[in-house]
């Protein structure tokens, strides 16, 4: 089931994300840089304000694939793939030692969770204001 949930998120990345890296470029979008470890993030929880995002997710020393997913608090644990924010998703899979950005994601205000569904890492709080 895993393996399953692994290879439709990073197929719904992809195809999502294609152009996550040039995107980085575009006016007004805040970069939000999220370093993971073993089993957790180091931010462990976000306070926004409305407006248009792109996080850099940075794998430090695991050694597995990482990511990143983004859903509306109300819908923590619902099925991913129908629930979380699409542009959330990283471009690729995060490797030991490197970084990847997700697509620009528009937070609107309100209650989120941000996750790690590959590590698997705790539901953090990501409050927009």
């Amino acid at each position: 089931m895993r393996k399953l949930f692994s290879a439709l998120l990073i197929i719904c990345a992809l195809f999502m994300n294609q152009n996550a890296k040039a995107q980085t470029m575009e006016k007004n979008v805040i970069i939000i840089e999220l370093t993971q470890t073993e089993g957790q993030f180091e931010t462990q929880n976000l306070e926004l304000t409305a407006g248009k995002y792109q996080f850099r997710v940075i794998n430090k020393d695991v050694d597995r694939d990482l990511g990143l997913a983004i859903q509306k608090k109300e819908d923590k644990g619902e099925d991913l793939m129908k629930t979380a924010l699409p542009s959330a998703f990283t471009s690729a899979y995060v490797k030991k030692g490197k970084a990847e950005y997700s697509g620009v994601v528009e937070l609107k205000k309100g209650k989120y969770v941000y996750f790690c569904p590959l590590n698997p890492t705790p539901y953090y709080n990501l409050t927009v204001k």
